[in-house]
């Protein structure tokens, strides 16, 4: 199964994982995946986010994180119906934009920039650690159920599953939506709306200005 959970544009998160017999499952891993952008200062460099980076629900995204989980356990049946060492795994595969060659920055620039390029390793690892909590939740109450038959532990486990789903898809909606104002806030996008960033006011050169703070607006709703 794979998902996408969502970066400063949205927050999504789908848990429709298949039952499998076996072992425990493996600890979560991450693994951090570069796109490569480039400018001389930060409107180019903003721009070629927006050109290179991933999208998300059809949504330009500065950043992602890609999912693919797992689960395993054994059904047991006694008196009653137990799950056996019920296990969620997941190996997620963050996203990030790399600079091609910070060294052409000024100082201010750069440093604004490696501030926001740290923002965003934050914001993804915190989507990650809020499945992980949503993940450790539904391998506590799944293991703890008990039911007269294995039909029917099934139905209920499948029930916890669905209500932690919603419960963490607002989470992560609740976090965005905090993030969007430090993003909009942040040192380096305000460099790139910056009046000093904007072209010389030709009538063509306006109408660029125009469309990247549209597009910069997008990515803040």
């Amino acid at each position: 199964m794979r998902s996408i959970i969502g970066t400063a544009v949205v927050a999504l998160i789908a848990i429709a994982l298949g039952f499998e017999t076996g072992a425990a499952a493996p600890a979560f891993t991450t693994r951090y995946a570069y796109y490569k952008i480039s400018g001389e200062n930060a409107a180019d460099v903003y721009i070629s986010m927006l050109k290179r980076g991933p999208h998300v629900r059809g949504e330009k995204a500065y950043a992602a994180t890609l999912m693919e989980s797992s689960q395993s356990g054994k059904l047991q049946q006694t008196n009653s119906c137990r799950m056996i060492n019920y296990r969620i795994s997941a190996e997620f595969t963050i996203r990030l934009p790399r600079l091609a060659d910070e060294k052409v920055l000024s100082p201010s620039v750069r440093s604004r920039w490696q501030q926001f390029s740290s923002f965003l390793r934050k914001h993804e690892e915190t989507h990650r650690s809020i499945w992980m909590g949503c993940a450790k939740e539904m391998e506590a109450r799944i293991g703890r159920l008990r039911a007269n038959n294995c039909n029917t532990l099934e139905r209920k486990a499948q029930a916890i599953r669905d209500q932690i789903q919603k419960a963490c898809t607002r989470r992560h909606t609740a976090f965005d939506a905090a993030e969007q104002k430090r993003l909009s806030r942040h040192p380096f996008v305000q460099m790139v709306l910056a009046p000093i960033y904007k072209p010389i006011k030709t009538n063509a050169a306006a109408f660029a200005t125009k469309k990247r703070k549209k597009s910069a607006a997008a990515l803040f709703n």
